[in-house]
């Protein structure tokens, strides 16, 4: 016996009508919707699988792909430009900050803002930036005993995941039984050197001594994914429609000419000139290439047939084009940034195209550079400085270490087409009061302390008048004009009054 549950009636006026059960049909399993996403997965399960191949075709795909090198290019110019740069606020800091700066780097090769721009690389390209916290001795000679040393997440190994001893290791991340990390276990050499593959170990580096800098998109998620990962079908797709299409117009270019004729019937027959007129079966070799303008001799039993695949030439630029597109969108750029194509832009267009994405750097340097990797550095440097004597903070340990988290790291500024109307709306947020001169100084490479400096240095240089600046509402009014005098001449009138 079957049972069939009755459909639920509802009233509507005087008449019973049957209610269906709702749904999304997003969720529907049927033909539309059916083996689609249907596989459920927490955050890292699938890194965990797919990380490896994922970085190794991205590497390849900026190595060799135009469009893909141009997106890391874009991206990691405006995330970093010419380096995100702290305030320190106090002279003494800043000035020692900034000798360390030029040593910084384990490697020898680069400077903070430097290493800040290959770790965005990095970020970008395989997901995930690792940077090595090394100690040094005061003999070294450096003014901060401390270096950075940037280096590649494949040292991260995301399969390597074990469980021991009350402890527990995830994709190369070792964590506490509170769930704090503790340790990453580095390989000791890039895993994919040919010169220290064979040498090579893992070994158990310090959390604290590690800055990992990844892009979280889901509650949970450990490490990081490319920043092409959705479009990378897309982008070798794109390669091998341009490798066909090239293909077809070079073969289009190698058509000559084709010869048909008859054998000899009787090769016997001596007549004039047979031999030098006509070829015997056997006697010449098979077309196997083609060359352009070349003569091609057929036997009466031989034809040369050539496919004819569909011509899409009319629709390449605009396939292209919304291909572009899609890879612009997943690598999170604009379109005219990937190609370079300025064709139908206009001021307006191109500027609401940029304020997104601006916006969405911003985000990005708030979240990723300064709080990931930037304060977490300036912070263990501070540590060392106090540390090794080369600063001296009354009370460091008992409040003043929340000094580096403080600071304020300014990005380099946004640069317009229209720079009178730029540094006009500076100088009303600087005189409104919503933006402080150091903020404005900073976006253009230059700390307070340095510009007003230089501007000292400049007024002793002259003719002994200093110069007024415009920006201070106290001496100059928002016409130009002496503040100071138009008061004087206010009170001059009041008191003839």
């Amino acid at each position: 016996m079957t049972v069939t549950a009755k459909p639920r009636l509802r009233y509507r006026g005087q008449q019973l009508v049957q209610v269906r059960a709702s749904a999304y049909e997003g969720a529907s399993t049927k033909r539309r919707m059916a083996g689609k996403g249907t596989v459920a997965s927490g955050p890292n399960g699938p890194i965990e699988r797919s990380l490896p191949m994922l970085v190794s075709r991205s590497h390849n795909a900026i190595r060799n792909n135009p469009y893909a090198a141009s997106a890391k290019e874009k991206y990691v110019s405006n995330l970093v430009g010419t380096g995100i740069k702290p305030q320190w606020g106090d002279p003494i800091i800043q000035a020692l900050w900034d000798r360390w700066v030029e040593e910084c780097d384990a490697d020898g090769v680069d400077n903070f803002y430097g290493l800040q721009t290959l770790a965005a690389g990095s970020q970008f390209e395989a997901g995930e930036a690792l940077g090595r916290i090394r100690y040094r001795r005061r003999s070294d000679g450096l003014s901060v005993p401390m270096q950075l040393q940037v280096i590649e997440a494949e040292h991260l190994d995301p399969t390597f995941s074990q469980a021991f001893g009350g402890r527990l290791i995830k994709m190369g991340i070792e964590f506490s039984p509170l769930g704090q990390r503790t340790a990453y276990h580095l390989w000791r050499f890039h895993p994919h050197e040919q010169l220290t593959a064979q040498i090579n170990e893992r070994v158990p580096v310090p959390a604290d001594n590690v800055i990992h800098m990844y892009r979280r998109q889901r509650p949970g998620q450990l490490r990081g994914v490319p920043e092409l990962t959705s479009v990378i079908i897309r982008l070798y797709e794109i390669d091998e429609m341009q490798d066909a299409t090239l293909a077809r117009q070079k073969l289009a270019q190698l058509f000559g000419t084709f010869v048909k004729r008859k054998t000899a019937h009787d090769p016997e027959d001596d007549g004039p000139n047979f031999g030098e007129l006509v070829s015997m079966p056997g006697d010449r070799e098979q077309i196997d290439e083609f060359v352009p303008g070349g003569i091609h001799y057929l036997e009466d039993d031989e034809e040369v047939t050539f496919s004819n695949p569909p011509d899409i030439q009319g629709q390449y630029t605009e396939w292209l084009r919304s291909e572009l597109l899609a890879v612009a969108a997943g690598a999170g750029i604009t379109y005219e940034q990937l190609t370079g194509d300025l064709k139908g832009v206009n001021y307006s267009s191109i500027r609401a195209g940029l304020l997104e994405f601006r916006r969405r750097v911003e985000a990005l340097q708030a979240q990723l550079m300064v709080h990931q990797w930037c304060r977490r550095i300036a912070a263990k440097w501070l540590d060392v400085a106090v540390t090794s004597g080369a600063l001296s903070i009354a009370n460091y340990w008992q409040g003043a270490r929340e000094l580096a988290l403080a600071i304020d790291w300014i990005a380099p500024k946004w640069a317009w087409v229209d720079p009178l109307k730029e540094v006009t709306a500076d100088l009303l947020e600087v005189r409104a009061g919503f933006k402080p001169r150091s903020e404005a100084a900073g976006e253009r490479g230059w700390s307070l302390e340095q510009l007003d400096a230089e501007i000292q240095k400049g007024n002793q240089s002259a003719d002994g008048h200093g110069l007024v600046l415009d920006s201070d509402p106290r001496i100059t009014a928002k016409n130009g004009a002496l503040q100071k005098a138009l008061e004087a001449l206010a009170a001059d009138t009041d008191e003839e009054d």
